[in-house]
């Protein structure tokens, strides 16, 4: 896969880096949201765990997919800032813990 970063902005208030990236991938299916990820994470020599792939396009006929990633600087800001449904998508959903223990 290669990858381009679009756009690179920096998120003092909410402690993340946002990015556009372009993903060119060989002509087949598009690759899943973790394949994606992955490749992301490891191009920018991240963990996976703060790494969030927000939203994925991709063309109908084309071998490229750009998508909008959110770089945190903890895990713990990523599910504090996050709504459920992204962490969900991106894997790092926790269930919160009940209070009584149960």
């Amino acid at each position: 896969m290669e990858i381009d970063i679009l756009e690179k902005h920096d998120n003092i208030l909410l402690e993340r880096t946002e990015l556009k990236v372009k993903v060119k991938h060989a002509k087949g299916s598009t690759p899943s949201r973790k394949d994606l990820s992955s490749a992301l994470s490891e191009a920018l020599g991240l963990k996976k765990e703060v790494l969030v792939v927000d939203s994925m396009v991709n063309r109908f006929g084309r071998d490229e997919t750009e998508l909008m990633a959110r770089i945190y600087k903890t895990v713990e800001k990523a599910r504090s800032v996050e709504d459920d449904h992204i962490l969900k998508r991106n894997g790092l959903w926790e269930e919160p813990k009940k209070k009584d223990g149960k």
